[in-house]
């Protein structure tokens, strides 16, 4: 395990052009906690719009099942969520 970890870190190094690599693992985005926290409310919109499709439907919904009028009624969702 710390063989594996030594050679992330070197290509780290590499990868960046950086010779000292002070945290580890190194963050991936400067705001990781608003994507993640947007990530969140937008599987949150779409379980809502399937749990309200499987009430009509009775079975389980996936969004590959949503009609093109459906599609559209969880995007619309999403966009307002993600602004």
């Amino acid at each position: 395990m710390r063989d594996a970890l030594r050679v992330m870190d070197e290509e780290a190094k590499v990868l960046t052009g950086r010779t000292d690599v002070d945290e580890f693992p190194m963050p991936v985005a400067e705001d990781w906690d608003e994507q993640v926290e947007k990530a969140n409310k937008v599987a949150e919109v779409i379980d809502k719009h399937l749990d309200f499709e499987e009430g009509f439907q009775g079975i389980e919904m996936r969004p590959l099942r949503l009609c093109p009028e459906q599609r559209v009624s969880l995007v619309t969702d999403l966009s307002v969520v993600t602004k």
